[in-house]
């Protein structure tokens, strides 16, 4: 099986771009597309900066959305199509990643197992991990250190065989350059609402950089829909691994991956110098939050009413503004990729907890960190 869709559902622009494509790359759809374009008219206004629009990716999924579904379309599709009926991933405790992709493959069918490392306390954190639980994914704790190995042990384990086959290996974030395929059909679908009129052609794109798999997927994406601007990625995870060269490998792979399938890809060339990271934003580390960011966070959720986390959305508002601050970027026009979709999890019963592994029950009391308190979630 090649492809695998649902009547109602139109094929991503990825695949009416390049037809021969969706004869050889399968793919189900999971999101609602295409998400909409929104002109952020009062944060616009209150920022001095006119033109910047926000794309509304928290809007892919009625409950379990944010930029992940688009990955999850062709990764999930190519596991149920190699016959595989569990997951193995890893990332950290409170990851978007796992507990998205732990709902919608338990929606097919698939048991989830995760590696996952602690991170600092935030609701949000609480509230995947309970979404995770309720999806039915088995959580096993790491550090830094064993995360690999331990990983290892899960995929060979037979516990998490099924009907004869491995897990299918998902890695951290969901990224890979079959997952960057989701966005680069993003790109394509931005390329549409442009020619419809929802927005000019952005000068800059703004996304947060975590594992890159959005970055580097709009990247190519931008290339192929022959837009000209700039993808300008966030680093929220780390800095000596959130660089333009590693960006520009990821897109350089889904390329070849896309040419392998369907030789009348254009073979666009991608390099380092085609993306900008800004690094400024991260503060002491990954999922620790700043003042700075929460202070956006606030300004956009005053004016535009929009909700963000202070791991990946707080921070990569943060970044964006210094970006246009500093390159004095004001009169030109600016989209702010929105990533994060806020889950409603189930209250923690008995029956949750005691599925709990007790190294992670720490996060149903845990006092979150205080900047934690200023986003409303």
């Amino acid at each position: 099986m090649s492809r695998i869709s649902m009547a109602d559902r139109p094929l991503p622009p990825l695949f009416e771009a390049y037809p021969r494509l969706a004869m050889t790359i399968s793919w189900m759809s999971i999101g609602d597309w295409p998400t909409p374009v929104m002109h952020a008219k009062s944060f616009s206004a209150d920022v001095g900066v006119p033109n910047f629009y926000v794309k509304r990716e928290d809007l892919s999924h009625a409950i379990c959305g944010g930029n992940k579904p688009r990955g999850l379309e062709f990764l999930l599709a190519d596991a149920r199509a190699k016959d595989r009926a569990s997951i193995l991933t890893f990332s950290s405790v409170g990851s978007h990643h796992i507990c998205r992709t732990a709902w919608h493959a338990r929606r097919i069918g698939m048991d989830t197992t995760a590696v996952v490392v602690d991170q600092a306390m935030a609701r949000y954190v609480r509230a995947n991990l309970l979404f995770g639980l309720q999806a039915g994914a088995r959580y096993v704790h790491a550090n830094y250190f064993t995360i690999v190995p331990r990983s290892v042990h899960e995929l060979l384990s037979h516990r998490n065989w099924r009907h004869g086959h491995p897990p299918y290996f998902i890695p951290p974030g969901g990224t890979s350059p079959r997952a960057c395929l989701g966005h680069v059909s993003a790109a394509l679908e931005l390329k549409r609402q442009v020619d419809a009129g929802a927005l000019p052609e952005p000068d800059c794109i703004y996304v947060p950089m975590g594992s890159m798999g959005t970055a580097a997927g709009l990247l190519l994406g931008v290339r192929l829909a022959g837009l000209k601007c700039r993808v300008v990625g966030v680093a929220v995870s780390y800095r000596w691994y959130c660089t333009p060269g590693r960006a520009a490998r990821l897109a350089r792979a889904t390329l070849a991956l896309m040419r392998r399938h369907d030789p009348s890809v254009p073979p666009v060339r991608i390099s380092a110098s085609d993306i900008d990271v800004v690094p400024t934003a991260l503060g002491e580390g990954y999922a620790r939050f700043t003042e700075s960011s929460i202070e956006w966070a606030e300004r956009m959720r005053k004016g535009e009413g929009l909700d963000m986390d202070g791991t990946y959305g707080a921070k990569t508002l943060d970044g964006a503004m210094q970006y246009i601050s500093n390159r004095h970027l004001r009169g030109m026009t600016h989209l702010f990729w929105h990533t994060f979709h806020a889950l409603s999890p189930p209250e923690p019963d008995e029956s949750l907890v005691s599925r709990i592994p007790a190294r992670f029950r720490r996060y149903l009391h845990d006092a979150p960190q205080p900047l934690d308190a200023r986003l409303i979630q």
